[in-house]
């Protein structure tokens, strides 16, 4: 999978300036090796770097202070641009209080999908698409774009703080909204968020993922991941106010364990109960630490660049 984005982001740098910095994340097989090769293969275009601490946002602010461009796009190692994506998320840059662009997700089954996986639980993949349009994105209004695609202001990102190390993906972890924290924190400082369409990226979904397992568990902590981002974010009453405003009737729903044949119906609503179940399991296991939660994000310090004293 790594080698096939890196092939394809290396082909839209072509005639552009710019580098493409791989991030090595603590892996343990033989991505190391592949790493070195590929930038052996397509030096001074191709840059690594290892992270050995183990997390999805201390590895992307490694690439935010590595990074040596006014701009810095983050795309996930199973994700394949098309033609025009990077020209298309450059674009809205051209305004100067531009702070972070993202554009669409696009599902790509290298195998038919199960007949349970409706619409409305693509998002559990990371499907994104807000439309043909291009727009400015406001919290409350409209969801943030994904990491899977999306792009930063490279000293308005650093200023921000970068992403938070309580979210993202960690190991078997797979904690969400790293992107939306500092997405919401940059429209709070000033920053515009901008939508893209036409910046596409193919998200490559392995069958092996598609199991209505996985996809409990992904909702399960997509709760816990939106309760940190809440009372970090917003604070304790409105993280309260989010149970009854969002979550009550959910709670109420009768949990539903899947078997053959799968009703996608029942599994939908199950999906949100136990995003609901996640995000009371989220806000007990963060109170504790939520005047250290909620400090950091509002004063959170300067991701200071690789090199700097």
């Amino acid at each position: 999978m790594l080698g096939r984005a890196v092939e394809h982001a290396l082909a839209e740098l072509r005639g552009a300036e710019g580098e493409l910095l791989v991030v090595d994340n603590a892996s343990s097989d033989g991505t190391p090796a592949l790493v070195e090769e590929l930038a052996r293969r397509h030096a001074p275009r191709l840059r690594a770097v290892r992270e050995p601490r183990l997390g999805l946002s201390v590895a992307r602010n490694r690439a935010l202070a590595a990074a040596a461009g006014e701009v810095v796009v983050f795309l996930d190692d199973d994700a394949v641009p098309r033609a025009g994506w990077l020209a298309a998320l450059a674009q809205p840059y051209r305004a100067r209080e531009v702070a972070c662009v993202g554009g669409p997700v696009r599902l790509y089954f290298p195998e038919p999908p199960p007949p349970w996986l409706v619409p409305e639980l693509h998002p559990t993949f990371s499907a994104f698409d807000l439309g043909g349009e291009p727009r400015r994105l406001r919290y409350g209004h409209d969801d943030y774009p994904y990491g899977a695609n999306i792009s930063f202001r490279t000293a308005a990102a650093r200023a921000a703080g970068g992403f938070c190390a309580s979210l993202g993906v960690r190991g078997a972890v797979e904690l969400l909204h790293e992107e939306t924290d500092l997405c919401y924190r940059l429209e709070r400082d000033g920053g515009a968020v901008e939508y893209a369409p036409d910046a596409i990226v193919d998200h490559w979904v392995p069958p092996e993922r598609l199991t209505p397992e996985r996809v409990l568990r992904r909702h399960e902590l997509a709760g816990r991941s939106a309760a940190v981002f809440v009372l970090r974010n917003r604070g304790l009453l409105r993280a309260l106010w989010r149970i009854r405003w969002l979550y009550a009737r959910r709670l109420l729903a009768v949990p539903y364990t899947p078997r053959a044949p799968i009703d996608p119906a029942r599994l939908l609503r199950e999906c949100r109960r136990r995003e609901a179940v996640g995000y009371l399991a989220g806000l007990a296991r963060a109170l504790p630490k939520s005047r250290a939660l909620r400090r950091e994000a509002l004063a959170a310090p300067p991701l200071p660049a690789e090199g700097a004293a």
